[in-house]
């Protein structure tokens, strides 16, 4: 699509698509080699769910921010808060910045 013809934000919303759908694919890793400790921590049921929700979503932007986005971070934030699973949170991280920021230049609420 010309970007003459985008609304503003249309852009920054079709980029967030790309670091969404690399953020939900690093949080199945991480659920699929945390499951223990996200179990026992009790946040694997809520993740489940959101990861569950949102990637059928994941075409929808406007959607999973709207809905799904505020508990999203939650969860991440949570997960980050792990000692033995730290390392593995860096890429979740950075898309969850990268998504953030550009959330920001959307001019989106979340």
């Amino acid at each position: 699509m010309s970007e003459e013809l985008m609304k503003p934000g249309e852009k920054e919303l079709e980029e967030i698509r790309g670091y969404l759908f690399d953020l939900l694919d690093n949080l199945n890793n991480i659920a699929a080699k945390h499951e223990r400790t996200l179990v026992s921590k009790g946040i694997m049921p809520r993740l489940t769910v959101l990861l569950g929700t949102i990637t059928m979503q994941r075409y929808q932007i406007d959607l999973v921010v709207k809905y799904y986005w505020r508990q999203l971070e939650e969860v991440i934030n949570s997960m980050s808060q792990i000692e033995e699973m730290k390392s593995d949170m860096k890429d979740v991280l950075d898309d969850l910045q990268k998504i953030k920021e550009l959330l920001t230049l959307a001019n989106v609420k979340t």
